[in-house]
């Protein structure tokens, strides 16, 4: 094994880590927003076909 491999490994996993660690909230509370979003429109679509009638 060369040297410095480990290190550079241990520097990846703590960078992918520290990425992880702001980009998963950020994608859950964006899946909330669309599924909130979904549930709207649908709500809208209902409302509209009552009107309609």
């Amino acid at each position: 094994m060369l040297p410095g491999t480990f290190e550079l490994l241990t520097l990846i996993i703590v960078f992918l880590g520290l990425q992880a660690w702001w980009i998963i909230p950020i994608i859950k509370k964006n899946n909330k927003l669309n599924k909130k979003g979904n549930d709207l429109r649908k709500e809208i679509k209902q409302l509209e076909k009552l009107y309609k009638k």
